[in-house]
């Protein structure tokens, strides 16, 4: 799941039609358990970035997100469910070229709040008007900067390429983590995010990236049982 999402985070989207489209892949939904329901699908796109895994209670209600995955994945548990509940699913995948990733070290210690935050808000600075799609290798937000601001806390700003973006993914990869994940979404045109890191986080590579969805796949549904 998302670690930290902020007031103008994109976490709730809107629902769309059952049926396939496209070259979307083909998802399935089966009941592993009476509460627990296991997704698998096909990646028919190698150009996306990734993918989002999302879920609602009704077939055309709002879908939430329930993890960002990598495009060698193509299965999901969703566990722990509410019993004798419909529960309905799509895979999306976004694209998106992520900016040049930036290093930093935290000195230790603990989370100390300070009396003005203002840094952790997003917020748009001004500079030169983007001319690229998110889909362009262009695209990829350039001047990246990391500024630590105290123990636990960053400052992160760019400069926004794209004029389609529906947003902004902000990556952290952990020292010793496989991967980068997804920690926070910001809205359209925002090129400053601040965020507060966990203690795992001491040194960590950091990067932003434009994204846009894409099609989604077929709706899967389930109805979970007793539990």
């Amino acid at each position: 799941m998302i670690k930290q999402l902020t007031a103008v985070s994109l976490v709730v989207l809107a629902g769309c039609s059952a049926g396939p489209t496209g070259d979307a892949p083909n998802l399935t939904a089966t009941l592993k358990t009476p509460v627990n329901v296991e997704l698998t699908w096909k990646i028919t796109d190698q150009a996306a970035a990734g993918q989002v895994v999302e879920y609602s209670n009704e077939e055309k209600g709002e879908y939430t997100i329930l993890d960002f995955l990598p495009l060698t994945r193509t299965t999901y548990q969703h566990t722990d469910l509410i019993p004798q509940t419909k529960f309905f699913y799509r895979v999306r995948p976004y694209y998106g070229t992520a900016s040049t990733p930036v290093e930093l070290t935290l000195p230790p210690g603990d989370l100390v709040e300070s009396e003005s935050e203002e840094w952790l808000q997003p917020s748009t600075r001004p500079g030169p008007p983007a001319r690229a799609s998110v889909r362009d290798v262009q695209g990829a937000p350039t001047d990246f900067t990391v500024t630590m601001m105290h123990a636990n806390g960053v400052k992160l700003a760019w400069t926004d390429q794209t004029t389609d973006e529906q947003g902004f993914l902000i990556e952290l990869k952990a020292d010793g983590a496989a991967d980068f994940a997804n920690v926070a979404m910001v809205d359209p045109n925002v090129n400053t995010f601040g965020l507060i890191t966990q203690p795992q986080e001491k040194k960590a590579t950091y990067r932003v990236r434009p994204y846009k969805f894409g099609e989604p796949t077929n709706i899967a549904q389930q109805t979970t049982g007793s539990s």
